[in-house]
């Protein structure tokens, strides 16, 4: 089962229907039109078009068991069409990763970010091989999007999962503490709690109305840490904050007097986040 996600996909193209894919999603406020779609969510054969926001929407594709192997995200509209976030930023993409197969193809276009201040980098723990047009896993980025701004400058990548390397530091004999290069979320169920830090580009509280997610721009290191004991938890992960200054969460866990938590994991997509706490 090969299947294609289109975030902000835009309406349903005839050309999709020939595109060697068993299933694609199209993903889009768009179909939330009643006037011209009366169910949110509806399929033309392979297609299936889902009218969500596009974070709101992977809790759906999650529970349609969708493992992607072609995702192509060209035009949110950012500046035109309502979208309040960038699909390619790290946040998004750090969020759909437990959806994504090993090795998968990703359509984008880095040059349509310029001018907005969304934070696109795509250092992420892929190994990512452009796709030219002679090859045979080529989809041309023009087939997705009619808009000049959204094609040119548009790249197909493959991209390879890296294997997880995991770092453990010392900072506190009471305390096993790891550095993974890895997605948060594709550790979910084994958390007791997240801490994410993702500054605003959008997303507005999505974030935080996820169960045992905690957000560190309404906490201190040290209420986490409280929070923690008082409610039993083992394990939890951070994602990264505090622009790599970590001074004051050293000195709180060596200064811990609690048996919670016993175990943190923090995390990182980009290659030298956490350098300054190695």
């Amino acid at each position: 089962m090969k299947t294609l996600v289109y975030f902000a996909s835009g309406n349903i193209k005839k050309e999709y229907h020939n595109l060697d894919f068993d299933k694609i999603y199209l993903i889009d406020d768009c179909f939330k039109n009643k006037m011209r779609y009366p169910k949110n969510i509806f399929s033309d054969r392979k297609i299936t078009c889902v009218g969500m926001d596009c974070l709101e929407s992977i809790a759906y594709l999650k529970q349609e068991n969708v493992k992607i192997d072609c995702l192509v995200s060209l035009n949110e509209g950012l500046s035109e069409g309502g979208g309040s976030y960038a699909i390619n930023s790290d946040f998004f993409l750090g969020f759909v990763m437990p959806l994504l197969n090993n090795s998968y193809i990703h359509i984008m276009n880095k040059r349509y970010y310029q001018g907005f201040p969304s934070r696109v980098s795509m250092d992420l723990p892929y190994e990512i091989i452009e796709i030219d047009s002679g090859s045979s896993q080529y989809l041309s980025p023009s087939i997705f999007s009619d808009y000049d701004s959204a094609i040119d400058g548009a790249k197909v990548f493959q991209m390879n999962r890296l294997t997880t390397n995991d770092n453990e530091i010392i900072i506190s004999p009471k305390i096993k503490i790891k550095i993974i290069h890895d997605s948060i979320w594709n550790y979910y169920d084994d958390l007791g709690a997240i801490v994410i830090s993702f500054t605003q580009q959008g997303q507005g509280d999505f974030f935080d109305k996820i169960p045992k997610v905690l957000n560190l721009s309404k906490l201190t290191i040290s209420e986490v840490l409280n929070y923690c004991d008082c409610h039993k938890i083992n394990k939890i992960g951070f994602t990264p904050w505090g622009s790599g200054y970590y001074r004051n969460f050293i000195w709180n866990l060596k200064s811990l007097k609690s048996d919670y938590p016993s175990e943190i994991l923090l995390f990182h997509l980009n290659k030298n986040d956490y350098k300054n706490i190695l």
